[in-house]
C-alpha cells in the first residue's frame, strides 16, 4: 500500500486516528500479508523520490503482489512546501493530457527548473504503474477519500480532489485541476484496476451530514484525518471495489462489525480498593437494524461509563446507534477487591446476537509493591485537561500570559497529529520571560511517587526562531529550578518531531508533613529568538508527561 497520512498505520496512542489501510487486515484472510507504506505528508512526487519510500519498496515487491496506490491530499500543496511535493493533475500548463507533458517548457510557477512531467500527479502515477508491472506485480488505483468540505448537504468540489479555477494559486498560471479524473485517465490508459474512494466516501460522508461526519468519521482536530469508523468504512469500500473486479479472490474474508481500539486492556499490578480507569474506542459497522442501541457488559472487578469523570459505574452499559453504525467512547474502571489476577470479557450484543469482545485483565496487589504511574497533557490538541494513571493526580495546564493559537496538524513521529500551539509575538516574547510560560503540576497520592522521565514534543511553528527552555521545581512558587534541555532550539514544525526525553531523579512523598515534597512543577517558557514582534510564530506542544513509579 502507498499513500499518504490517510492511509498509513498509527499507534494505539493515537486514537482515534487510524489510517484506513491500517484497517485493511480485518478484511483479509490470516495468510495474507499487508505491508503498508503510506506515511504522512507524502505526494505522488515526494514519495517516489524519498530513500525510505519507493526507492525502498520497489525491490521488495515480487511477481504476482498487488500494490495500491492512493495520492492526491498531498499534491495539492503550495508555497515553500510545492517544490518538494506539489504537482498538477494533468500537466502544469493547463493541458488535460498526461501523456503530453513536454520536457522543455518554461514554468511560471514555484521550481521552474524541473522538467514539466517532474510537475505532473498524471505522470507519477503513470511511472508506479509501469515499475509495478516490470516486476510482474497488479498495480491498483485508489482515488484519494474526500474532505469535510460541505456546502449545505453536499460535498465541494475542492473537498473532491477538484480544483478548478476558484481555487488558482496565485503564483501558477493554472488550476491545479481534477485530481481522481487524471487518476482514471492512468487507469483507462493503461488498463489498471481502479476504485473510486473519492465517490465511495463523498457518499458515506453526505450521508452522515457534516455534524455527525464531524462527531464520527473525522479526528477533531481536522477536516481530512479519518478516525476509527471511517477508516473501516473506507477499507471496507476499498475491499468491495476489488471484490467487484474479482480481484484477491480467496483471500477477502467476512469481517466482524465490531472494531475495539484497542483490543484488549491489561491494567497490570494496581493496588487493592485504589480504582483506575482505561479508555476503550468502540466502532461498528453494517448493523441491522439502522437504529438501535448495542449492550455492554462487564466482567467481574470491572465497571463501565460513558465518561471518565462519571460518578456512576455499573456492570452494564448502552451504546445507541442509527446509520447501521457508531464510534462510541467506553470508558472501563477496574478496582481489585482482593490480591487475586482478574480477567474476562468486556461484550457487546446487539438484540441478543454478540458482536464482539474485548478481553480485560489486572491484578490486585498490596500496598507497597509499585505501580507504573504518570500525567500526561496537550494529548488532544489544546485541550489543557490532565490525564494520570496510577497513584498520581495532575491539574489542567496553566497557560500563563500566553495566547492559544488554533491547533495545528502535525508530523509526530512521522504521524499528522493535531498538535496545540501558542503565540509568540510582541517586544515581551523577543526574549525569555519569567512571567510567560505554560506549567504542569503532578502531585504524589498516599504513597511516594519516583519521577524518573519528563518528556514533551515541542516545536517552532510558523518559522523556525521559536526557542524554549524546560524546568521543574518542588515548590509553587517555582523557586530553584532545575533546567533540563541544554539548547533551546526546537526543531520546525515541517519536520518529524521526535520527543524529547529527560531523566530526572526527584520523588515526590504525600505521606510527610511537608508540603513542598508531594507536588512537582514543570514549566516551559517560549520566545522568539529573532527579536521580531510580529504575530505568526507559534510554541507548537504535543503530550508533556511525567513519568515514574508510585510506591513506598
Amino acid at each position: 500500500m502507498l499513500g499518504d497520512s490517510t492511509m498509513t498505520d498509527y499507534g494505539e496512542d493515537r486514537l482515534p486516528q487510524m489510517g484506513w489501510g491500517q484497517a485493511m487486515p480485518m478484511f483479509f484472510s490470516e495468510e495474507t500479508v499487508i505491508n503498508n507504506w503510506a506515511r504522512g505528508g507524502r505526494s505522488s512526487r515526494s514519495f517516489y523520490y524519498e530513500a525510505e519510500r519507493w526507492p525502498a519498496v520497489l525491490p521488495l515487491i515480487k511477481a504476482g503482489d498487488y500494490v495500491i496506490i492512493q495520492f492526491g491530499h498531498n499534491d495539492q500543496r503550495r508555497g515553500g512546501d510545492y517544490a518538494e511535493a506539489g504537482t498538477f493533475a494533468y500537466c502544469p500548463d493547463g493541458t488535460e493530457n498526461g501523456e503530453g507533458c513536454p520536457e522543455d517548457l518554461d514554468l511560471e510557477g514555484p521550481d521552474p527548473t524541473a522538467p514539466y512531467y517532474e510537475h505532473s500527479y498524471y505522470q507519477f502515477l503513470k511511472r508506479y504503474v509501469l515499475e509495478t508491472r516490470a516486476k510482474g506485480a497488479i498495480p491498483i488505483l485508489m482515488t484519494p477519500i474526500v474532505r469535510k468540505y460541505f456546502s449545505g448537504g453536499t460535498i465541494t468540489e475542492k473537498g473532491q480532489h477538484n480544483l478548478q479555477a476558484q481555487d488558482k494559486y496565485s503564483e501558477e498560471p493554472y488550476p491545479r485541476g481534477d485530481y481522481p479524473a487524471a487518476m482514471k485517465a492512468v487507469a483507462d490508459t493503461y488498463g489498471v484496476p481502479f476504485v473510486d474512494l473519492t465517490a465511495e466516501t463523498k457518499a458515506i460522508v453526505e450521508s452522515y451530514g457534516d455534524e455527525a461526519a464531524t462527531e464520527h468519521l473525522y479526528i477533531a482536530a481536522d477536516s481530512t484525518h479519518p478516525a476509527v469508523l471511517f477508516a473501516t468504512l473506507i477499507a471496507r469500500a476499498a475491499v468491495q471495489g476489488l471484490e467487484s473486479q474479482g480481484l484477491m479472490e480467496g483471500h477477502i474474508v467476512e469481517a466482524t462489525s465490531l472494531v475495539a481500539s484497542p483490543n484488549n486492556l491489561d491494567w497490570g499490578n494496581r493496588y487493592i480498593d485504589v480504582p483506575n480507569t482505561k479508555e476503550l474506542t468502540i466502532s461498528a459497522f453494517d448493523l441491522v437494524p439502522e437504529t438501535g442501541s448495542v449492550d455492554v457488559t462487564a466482567p467481574d472487578g470491572f465497571l463501565l461509563s460513558d465518561s471518565a469523570e462519571s460518578e456512576v459505574w455499573s456492570s452494564s452499559a448502552t451504546i445507541d446507534f442509527t446509520n447501521g453504525a457508531f464510534t462510541s467512547n467506553l470508558y472501563v474502571q477496574f478496582t481489585a477487591a482482593s490480591e487475586q489476577a482478574y480477567t474476562g470479557d468486556v461484550s457487546f450484543a446487539l438484540d441478543g446476537t454478540e458482536l464482539g469482545t474485548v478481553a480485560v485483565s489486572g491484578t490486585g496487589v498490596a500496598v507497597g509493591e509499585g505501580v507504573a504511574s504518570y500525567s500526561s497533557w496537550f494529548t488532544e490538541g489544546a485541550s489543557t485537561t490532565a490525564i494520570s494513571d496510577g497513584l498520581v493526580s495532575a491539574s489542567d495546564a496553566l497557560v500563563n500570559n500566553l495566547e492559544a493559537g488554533n491547533t495545528k496538524t502535525m508530523a509526530v513521529d512521522g504521524q499528522d497529529t493535531g498538535v496545540a500551539r501558542f503565540q509568540v509575538f510582541g517586544e515581551a516574547m523577543v526574549a525569555r520571560s519569567d512571567d510567560r510560560y505554560l506549567q504542569f503540576a503532578v502531585t504524589a497520592e498516599s504513597q511516594k511517587f519516583y519521577v524518573d522521565t519528563i518528556s514533551v514534543y515541542l516545536a517552532s511553528s510558523g518559522g523556525s526562531t521559536v526557542e524554549a527552555d524546560i524546568e521543574y521545581s518542588l515548590s509553587a512558587d517555582f523557586t530553584n529550578p532545575v533546567k533540563l534541555n541544554e539548547t533551546s532550539f526546537l526543531p520546525r514544525d515541517d519536520t518529524d518531531l521526535t520527543v524529547q526525553e529527560y531523566s530526572v531523579i526527584s520523588t515526590l512523598d504525600s505521606t510527610d508533613a511537608d508540603p513542598n515534597n508531594d507536588t512537582l512543577y514543570v514549566r516551559i517558557f517560549p520566545w522568539n529568538a529573532s527579536g521580531a514582534t510580529s504575530t505568526g510564530k507559534y510554541l507548537g506542544i504535543y503530550d508533556l508527561k511525567v513519568d515514574g513509579v508510585s510506591g513506598e
